[in-house]
């Protein structure tokens, strides 16, 4: 049999498209989502909008990653779900911070966990560790950007500050177009973002969809009071006012 690659999962988004009679999208991704969505809009830069990419990686998986993952795939083909790879798990979601004192959320998730079934989860990782380098040069050079291999549309890097993937993003971020990167890290937060502080995201989000045009007035939030709760760094110079976020 043939493992599930990233690159297969990239030609079933172009099915999707043409199910859904798609032109354009605003892709939104976590983790193994994120690298898809951006290998994606390597291959079909003329069909993505934007992304906004939560724990991306842009690269092959290290000597560690490996080692861990194949400990855990050995168990999980074999149908059990050991105390091993779930504290493993529970590690790559959240991380040390939260993973000690979000115990109401981690204890959700040790329920999910019951219910993965080992073979299909172990598969899932085995097509995540065949993932090769996205490829990414990062050109300062005005004339010679365009005909460098990255990402050509506008995308948001998001991730917690206290993420067991932070390492992995800032290290993304380091590698695409200055012109057309944030980089937004989520303040007393850990690997899930989405999960732990999703007003935050939400705000984020928007100050994101704002730069781009599709919100012409921003009405400030309740949920949210200040955007000192999270820091946008945007590496891309703005083109008008409305396109600088100041926090």
């Amino acid at each position: 049999t043939h493992t599930h690659t990233h690159t297969h999962t990239c030609i079933d988004i172009i099915f999707l498209f043409q199910y859904f009679s798609l032109r354009r999208i605003i892709g939104f991704g976590v983790g193994t989502g994120a690298n898809i969505l951006v290998r994606y809009s390597l291959c079909h830069p003329s069909f993505v909008d934007s992304l906004v990419v939560i724990n991306p990686t842009c690269d092959a998986p290290g000597w560690i990653e490996w080692g861990y993952q194949k400990m855990n795939m050995w168990y999980l083909f074999s149908g059990q779900m050991t105390n091993f790879t779930e504290e493993y798990l529970l590690w790559h979601w959240f991380g040390k911070k939260t993973r000690w004192e979000n115990h109401d959320l981690v204890n959700v998730y040790k329920d999910c966990i019951k219910a993965i079934n080992p073979q299909n989860l172990a598969l899932f990782i085995e097509s995540y560790l065949r993932r090769t380098d996205l490829g990414l040069i990062r050109e300062l050079d005005n004339i010679r950007r365009n005909t460098v291999k990255n990402v050509k549309c506008r995308t948001m890097l998001l991730v917690g500050d206290d993420s067991p993937h932070l390492d992995e993003v800032v290290n993304m971020n380091g590698r695409m177009d200055p012109q057309e990167t944030d980089f937004v890290k989520i303040a007393d937060c850990g690997g899930m973002p989405l999960e732990e502080q999703p007003a935050k995201v939400c705000e984020a989000f928007r100050y994101f969809l704002q730069g781009m045009g599709y919100i012409p007035a921003l009405i400030p939030s309740r949920s949210v009071s200040t955007c000192s709760d999270f820091s946008l760094a945007s590496t891309r110079s703005p083109t008008t006012e409305e396109d600088a976020v100041e926090c």
